[in-house]
């Protein structure tokens, strides 16, 4: 082989063998900014999607069944003990979906006792800020109806859900929605 340039040494497999650690070095840290950047934009969609999961279809006509239940003042309007414990599993299984999706993409999930709180611990990332501003309304109002169908019909009408509940109940922080709905319903009844 021949030098390169005289009294270096360098020979020209060298050359080549360190423009190929630099291209590949190169090559890996395009790759690291491509996976952020892709794994960023599946966690909107996933959000996005959790959003529409959560206002639409089946979902939306549960949190319909479950608030006429807890809400209406119209005895006429109840609906039917079936079709109140199938909305009830429904919002379960929502929440269900919710915390996998929290799970999957590494966000927090605190306890589900104030709109915001779910978030609180996320200072950086726009996309997770917009995410609390469209999903926390939406998840506390499921959580608050979910526990309080709970704790007012599962035992009066022996809705055995006592694996489903285990498994929800610490995800949406049962005990300070209570604590929660039981000081605001005092309030309301001075």
């Amino acid at each position: 082989m021949y030098a390169i340039t005289r009294g270096t040494g360098l020979e020209v497999g060298d050359l080549a063998t360190w423009a190929g650690v630099l291209l590949s070095f190169a090559t890996a840290i395009i790759a690291v900014f491509v996976f952020f950047g892709l794994r960023r934009r599946e966690r909107r969609q996933a959000l996005a999607d959790l959003h529409v999961s959560l206002t639409s279809g089946e979902t939306a006509a549960a949190r319909n069944t479950i608030g006429t239940l807890l809400y209406s003042t119209s005895r006429s309007d109840l609906p039917s003990r079936l079709d109140a414990i199938a909305a009830y599993f429904a919002l379960i299984w929502a929440l269900q979906r919710s915390r996998n999706v929290f799970r999957t993409y590494l966000l927090p999930a605190n306890e589900l006792d104030s709109p915001m709180s779910r978030w609180g611990a996320v200072t950086r990332g726009r996309s997770r800020r917009d995410a609390a501003e469209a999903l926390s309304w939406n998840l506390t109002e499921i959580a608050e109806n979910v526990v309080r169908f709970h704790d007012e019909f599962c035992a009066q009408w022996d809705v055995e859900d006592a694996d489903a509940w285990e498994e929800i109940s610490p995800f949406v922080g049962a005990d300070a929605i209570r604590r929660r709905l039981s000081s605001s319903e005092q309030l309301r009844s001075r």
